[in-house]
C-alpha cells in the first residue's frame, strides 16, 4: 500500500511526542510504501524506513509570520504547507498525527482526494490546549486553546478512520464531538525495547536510584514534581536517591531540588543514560489527557513503576502486580518502599509481570500488530 504520512513533530527517541509518533512510523513502513511530510528526521536509522522524505524546516520571514497570525494560525507550517506542490491521489492512504492541522484536512478534500484519511489524536486536542494555556498564558497558546475545538472536530469530523490511545480520550472525544463509536479504535502508544532487558542489581546496601522525567515546564508534569520532591522524597529519602531530568524546569523545581538535595538534569540530549542508571521510575501526575510515554519507556527497560490513578490511564497495571498506583504521598512512597524491601524472588516475579505485560500491549511489535489490523479493515 503506498501511503503518506503527515506530522508535525519528526520521530525520534529524545521525547514523548517524538517517541509516539516513531512508533507508528514504525508500524506503518513494516508492510507499507510511506512517504513522510514533516520536520526533519535527524535520526538517520528512522529516516531510512521512508521511501521518500520531504521536510518543512525553513524559518519563515516577517511578512508570512503576519500573514499566518491573520489567518488566526501560529503555526509555521500553516505558510509552508500552501507552498507544497502534492497529488494527493498518488497516495491509497493518508495518515495524519495529531488533529491541530485542519487546513492540512481541507486541502487534501478540497483536492478531491479519492483515498482514506486516518488521523491520530496524540491527546483530546481542546482539552491539552487548554492546559497548556494555563501554565504559559501568551497569544499563541491563547489561539490555540481558543480554537482548538472547532480544529479538532473538523479533522475527525473528515477523516475515515481515528485513533485514540486510551479508551477515556475515546469516550471524551464522542462526548465533546459526538462522533460515532465505530469510528474511532483505540491504540495505545508503544516503545522499541532497550538493546536487552535489564537484570535486577538492587542491593538493600545502597538506595534505589529514583527517577522523574517529562516537560517540566507543562503545568500537569511541574505540579506532580512538585509534590514528590516535597511530599513523598522526605518521606522515602533513607532508602533513594531522586534524579529529575526534563525539558525547561521551572524555577520552583530548580528551588524544591537544593533544598531537598535532588539531583537536577536540565534537557538533557537523551533520556538513555538516565534510564538505563535508573533502579525504578517515577510517573506522578494528577491531570492531563493521553498516556504517559515515560511509563512505556520505563518499563522497555524493565524498571518498576510508581505512578497515580490518572497516570495508569491507558495502561494495563495493576497495583503490586506489575505496577503500584498511590495517589496520597503515604501511599506513593509505600509503594517506593514496598519494592525496596521485596526479596529477589518477589522483585523477580513483579519484574517479569511487568515484562510481559509491555510485550503483549506496549511494544512496537505490539503496536505493528494492531494498526496493520485498522488498515486493513
Amino acid at each position: 500500500m503506498n501511503i503518506l504520512q503527515i506530522s508535525i513533530q519528526a520521530p525520534g527517541y529524545n521525547s514523548g511526542g517524538t517517541l509516539g509518533i516513531l512508533q507508528f512510523s514504525y508500524a506503518l513502513t513494516r508492510k507499507n510504501s510511506v512517504t513522510y511530510i514533516g520536520p526533519k528526521i535527524e535520526n538517520t536509522d528512522v529516516e531510512s524506513w521512508f521511501k521518500d522524505t520531504i521536510y518543512m524546516s525553513r524559518k519563515l520571514t516577517l511578512i508570512e509570520k503576519v500573514k499566518s497570525l491573520m489567518h488566526l494560525q501560529v503555526d509555521k507550517y500553516y505558510i509552508l504547507w500552501n507552498k507544497l506542490d502534492i497529488d494527493f491521489n498518488e497516495y491509497d492512504l493518508i495518515y495524519i498525527d495529531f488533529t491541530r492541522w485542519d487546513f492540512v484536512v481541507k486541502r487534501i478534500r478540497k483536492s478531491g482526494y479519492k483515498g482514506k484519511i486516518i488521523v491520530r489524536a496524540h491527546n483530546v486536542e481542546n482539552d491539552y490546549l487548554q492546559v497548556e494555556y494555563k501554565s504559559e498564558k501568551n497569544l499563541p497558546s491563547f489561539i490555540r486553546s481558543a480554537l482548538a475545538a472547532s480544529r479538532e472536530k473538523y479533522m475527525i469530523d473528515e477523516a475515515d478512520i481515528v485513533l485514540a490511545i486510551t479508551p477515556e480520550d475515546k469516550k471524551r472525544l464522542i462526548e465533546l464531538y459526538g462522533t460515532s463509536e465505530g469510528k474511532i479504535y483505540v491504540c495505545p502508544v508503544g516503545v522499541n525495547s532497550a538493546k536487552k532487558r535489564r537484570e535486577n542489581r538492587i542491593n538493600k546496601e545502597k538506595k534505589l536510584n529514583c527517577l522523574i522525567t517529562g516537560s517540566l515546564w507543562f503545568g500537569p508534569n511541574a505540579e506532580g514534581t512538585i509534590w514528590v520532591l516535597n511530599e513523598v522524597f522526605p518521606r522515602v529519602a533513607d532508602i533513594c536517591r531522586l534524579t529529575i531530568a526534563g525539558a525547561n524546569p521551572n524555577d520552583e523545581i530548580r528551588d524544591a531540588c537544593k533544598k531537598k538535595n535532588a539531583v537536577l538534569v536540565e534537557s538533557p540530549e537523551s533520556m538513555k543514560p538516565y534510564f538505563e542508571t535508573a533502579d525504578m521510575v517515577l510517573v506522578p501526575i494528577f491531570e492531563g489527557g493521553g498516556m504517559k510515554v515515560k511509563i512505556a519507556e520505563a518499563m522497555s527497560y524493565n524498571l518498576p513503576v510508581v505512578t497515580t490513578s490518572h497516570g495508569k490511564i491507558g495502561y494495563k497495571i495493576v497495583n503490586h502486580i506489575n505496577g503500584f498506583i498511590f495517589d496520597t504521598p503515604d501511599g506513593f512512597a509505600s509503594g517506593i518502599r514496598e519494592f525496596y524491601l521485596m526479596n529477589q524472588e518477589e522483585r523477580k516475579q513483579f519484574l517479569d509481570e511487568e515484562w510481559k505485560l509491555y510485550e503483549q500491549n506496549y511494544s512496537l511489535e505490539a503496536i505493528c500488530e494492531v494498526l496493520q489490523k485498522v488498515i486493513e479493515r
